[in-house]
């Protein structure tokens, strides 16, 4: 195909010399010639006359009006000429568009969202949306100008209905169709995107419950083992990976921020967190995806992501354990402070070894992330300001931490102890 395409360019090229014409000059030619068979087209449909009063004049196709057509006046007959061409261009150009569906243009605007991120797993997972909740629906095979109202609201209100859907999935799932639209309105395929008008009642969504407290953090007596199975693991492998889960519970550090710690992010007792390790993937020329990478980017996930986190007496011990250890078996790799023979370690490494140090010690097996919970609520236990909480986590509102990030930490018992003292007289 490639091999055709150069052969039709040289072919052109060729006859163009030989014509002595620049392509300018065919691109020009080929437009006169466009604009000779609308004036004839429309010589079918009504000839222009000129009125007593010097002014040419011409009927113009109107289905808006009574009676279907429209009558247009100018000047000169140059200017009704080229009043003709333009309808006859732009009914064109609209005939095109409404042809256009969101299986043909989803991939138009795939692109056109790609360059408004740098999270290639935020596009892969419109992918995975696209693959699941359109793919296979007639909605796709709609003309974007017939997207109303009453067909938008109506298919929002069945995926909800069949898919089960919380409110937070449905936004998640409708950003193709909103979007899409939205771009359709700027690339002036359609005029309005009907879809901003969809609003759908909360009471639809299915309610997702706040899960159970011990399913979310380490409890005071998890907490202390999970630790002690970091530090004998180290002790035994001699990995810094180990110390990392420990370094957690002390400074809440999102995983992929902490495996891009580098040593001249530390200065006395605070922690410079300004970067973290992302995963990508890339989409191949036949639509197919690459693997998993990892790389670090110098951002943090949000604006308040950006912060100075406060190093405990027992965090800086840590950090000079694991400062020890990368000089005695020379890592080094770009001042990263978690390192390995390999180089710097990455975050599935670590959230490998919470989980086996949860099923070693018998206890329900939890990911990083619930380290990170459980820092959270320490602090809210402690009785520590909101907002230096949610400073520390990181957080661009207290509503956040408050909502997700707040658990009770005690055991049935602790807890039931503390309400009897609570409503003791």
């Amino acid at each position: 195909m490639e091999k055709n395409r150069e052969s039709d360019k040289e072919l052109l090229l060729f006859l163009l010399q030989k014509c002595n014409m620049t392509l300018e000059d065919a691109k020009s030619e080929q437009e006169e010639m466009t604009n000779k068979q609308y004036i004839e087209k429309h010589f079918e449909y009504s000839k222009p006359w000129q009125g007593k009063d010097g002014r040419w004049r011409t009927y113009l196709p109107d289905e808006s009006r009574k009676e279907k057509r429209r009558l247009i006046a100018k000047r000169t007959l140059e200017n009704l000429y080229a009043a003709i061409i333009t309808f006859y261009r732009e009914q064109e150009s609209g005939l095109n568009n409404r042809k256009i569906t969101l299986r043909t243009f989803y991939q138009s605007w795939l692109e056109y969202k790609k360059l408004k991120t740098t999270s290639t797993m935020y596009i892969y997972r419109i992918h995975n949306d696209w693959q699941a909740y359109y793919l296979n629906d007639t909605i796709i095979d709609v003309p974007l100008s017939k997207l109303n109202y009453d067909r938008l609201e109506q298919w929002a209100l069945k995926k909800i209905r069949e898919k089960q859907l919380t409110k937070k999935q449905y936004y998640n799932m409708s950003i193709i169709m909103r979007q899409s639209l939205d771009y359709a309105v700027q690339k002036g395929i359609i005029e309005i995107n009907p879809f901003q008008n969809v609003k759908i009642d909360r009471k639809l969504f299915t309610m997702k419950r706040k899960p159970d407290d011990e399913t979310q953090v380490f409890l005071t007596n998890e907490q202390p083992v999970i630790e002690a199975e970091a530090y004998a693991d180290f002790k035994e492998t001699e990995s810094v990976a180990c110390l990392a889960i420990p370094l957690l519970y002390q400074t809440g550090l999102r995983l992929g921020e902490i495996v891009a710690v580098k040593s001249s992010d530390i200065s006395g007792n605070y922690l410079h967190v300004q970067r973290m390790e992302v995963r990508t993937k890339e989409q191949l020329p036949d639509g197919s995806w690459s693997v998993q990478r990892y790389k670090i980017v110098e951002h943090t996930k949000s604006d308040a992501g950006d912060r100075l986190v406060y190093l405990s007496k027992t965090a800086r011990t840590i950090i000079a354990m694991v400062e020890q250890s990368n000089h005695e078996h020379g890592y080094k790799d770009d001042g990263f402070l978690f390192l390995n023979q390999q180089g710097r370690i990455h975050a599935r490494c670590i959230d490998t070894r919470i989980r086996k140090y949860c099923r070693h010690a018998g206890i329900m097996e939890k990911a990083s992330h619930k380290v990170r919970k459980t820092y959270i609520s320490t602090l809210i236990d402690a009785g520590i300001n909101i907002n230096e909480v949610r400073k520390q986590a990181g957080h661009e509102d207290e509503r956040t931490t408050y909502k997700n990030y707040c658990f009770n930490r005690m055991e049935k018992s602790e807890t039931e102890s503390s309400l009897e003292k609570a409503l003791a007289r």
